[in-house]
């Protein structure tokens, strides 16, 4: 492939990505508060079954432009705990822009890479709203805590659109230098 085709190539994707990335913005803040319902009630569950958090119910605030200020609230023991999930989750959303934009994808093998990394960024909503539930006491005393976690779900959709829609030409990329060796 010429560097001019490659100039283009990447071109276009950022193109796509600048196009896409505020719609799907926008239509996952519309839809927020039912991802906020479904990972509200995952976390809970592992809360009550697991953590045994006496929780009695779970409701969802939307808030802010948007819903971007969304509230998940857990009523324990007659109190209610909130937790600010709206940008939390809205990792998701690039992530989907990155796979919609990424060129090389036949709608099959897209389809798969969307709802595998989807899936792997909920496990970590879920995974932090039951650690920030459990541990809130001590992770407000450590304030670096939710700093590296945040940079953590920043990163996310960037790493799992690398390696789910180039896996085939990274290990191909690094296979070829192990390759040359053994000749």
């Amino acid at each position: 492939m010429s560097t001019d085709n490659s100039g283009r190539a990447i071109l276009f994707f950022f193109v796509k990505f600048c196009l896409l990335a505020p719609l799907c913005l926008v239509a996952w803040w519309l839809l927020l508060p039912y991802y906020g319902w479904l990972i509200g009630q995952a976390s809970g569950v592992v809360l009550l079954h697991v953590a045994r958090t006496p929780i009695t119910s779970m409701t969802i605030e939307p808030a802010g432009p948007l819903n971007t200020e969304t509230l998940l609230v857990y009523g324990v023991e007659g109190v209610k705990r909130r937790f600010p999930i709206g940008l939390l989750v809205t990792n998701v959303a690039p992530y989907i822009a990155l796979i919609l934009s990424t060129a090389h994808l036949g709608w099959v093998r897209r389809l798969k890479i969307l709802l595998l990394g989807i899936a792997v960024l909920s496990l970590g909503h879920i995974v932090y709203i039951v650690l920030a539930f459990s541990f809130f006491q001590r992770i407000a005393m450590s304030r670096e805590i939710p700093t590296a976690l945040a940079q953590l779900f920043l990163t996310a959709p960037f790493l799992l659109w690398i390696i789910l829609a180039y896996w085939d030409r990274l290990s191909a990329y690094f296979a070829a230098p192990a390759a040359q060796k053994d000749e």
